[in-house]
């Protein structure tokens, strides 16, 4: 389905929900479609490459679950919409969802309060009452790996390289409930493109990936982009001075292996969209280590 056919599906369940007048404009388009409809201050987002995979809508129904806990909690998330039942809802194929909008600004991220408030996230849901998936990104990656492996994404080498790195992956995630003094909810998408910078401060967004796990896989995330390209180092840096929370550091660089072969096969699944999203997974794919290169947990 076309983004303009979305857009259309999205503003007749608007209606149907009694919110009327609405004028669309695209906030965001990646995985999801994020669209503004205006002048009502309601947020649609729409799944767009991730529902070729994803089956159902119980995952968007976790994050309406989380951040709703959050909320109620103090922490500075996206808030579902008060204005119009945030659903999600199934519609012609399409996961729809309805979100405040929240107030953005132009100005520099705060990453040490940005950290504090990610700290403050991961303490507060610590036993939520929220039922969600173990390791759910990581046994859903395994999903997404054989669809990748038919995409034609990859080169013969290149498959058996991911192949390779899975297996050690598997055992780091197998050593890390031992390893960790955390097994609990997280936001399992932790990067820097889900912080807003709102005049509410840093606002922790797209929390559809949340799953039962050590709190490293999170940190492990965070810091995935500087430590594979060396890119966002001040500011990860400075989150993570704002981040008080116990964390193993060694686990959190294990699990960068696991979140980088997390990615690899979704942006092969992405790229039937976008193909301008292959170079990135080749320049992912090109920081796997060889096998000479791996070190056992």
């Amino acid at each position: 389905m076309t983004n303009d056919e979305a857009i259309v599906e999205t503003c007749a369940l608007a209606r149907e929900l009694g919110l009327t007048g609405a004028s669309p404009r695209v906030i965001a388009d990646r995985s999801n479609l994020v669209v503004h409809l205006s002048p009502h201050p309601v947020v649609a987002r729409v799944a767009m490459a991730t529902s070729a995979t994803r089956v159902g809508i119980e995952w968007l129904r976790r994050e309406v679950d989380v951040t709703r806990h959050l909320d109620g909690h103090g922490v500075p998330v996206t808030r579902p919409s008060a204005v119009v039942e945030a659903g999600p809802y199934e519609r012609d194929g399409l996961v729809i969802s309805f979100w405040e909008l929240e107030a953005l600004v132009d100005a520099p991220l705060d990453a040490e309060a940005a950290g504090r408030r990610f700290a403050d996230a991961h303490r507060a849901l610590v036993g939520a009452p929220i039922e969600l998936p173990e390791w759910g990104a990581w046994t859903e990656a395994r999903s997404v790996l054989e669809r990748a492996k038919v995409s034609g994404a990859w080169t013969e080498e290149e498959r058996a390289r991911v192949e390779r790195a899975f297996e050690r992956g598997e055992r780091v995630v197998e050593s890390a409930r031992a390893r960790s003094a955390s097994f609990q909810p997280v936001h399992g998408d932790a990067h820097l493109g889900n912080v807003l910078t709102t005049a509410r401060g840093p606002v922790w967004t797209d929390w559809e990936d949340a799953f039962i796990g050590p709190v490293e896989w999170d940190l492990a995330t965070l810091t995935s982009r500087r430590t594979l390209f060396g890119e966002e180092r001040d500011v990860v840096e400075a989150l993570l001075r704002g981040y008080h929370g116990p964390w193993d550091r060694e686990l959190a660089q294990d699990l960068g292996l696991c979140r980088n072969l997390q990615v690899i096969p979704w942006l092969a699944i992405f790229a039937e969209r976008d193909p301008s999203l292959l170079a990135r997974m080749r320049a992912r794919l090109e920081k796997l280590p060889t096998a000479r290169r791996y070190r056992d947990p």
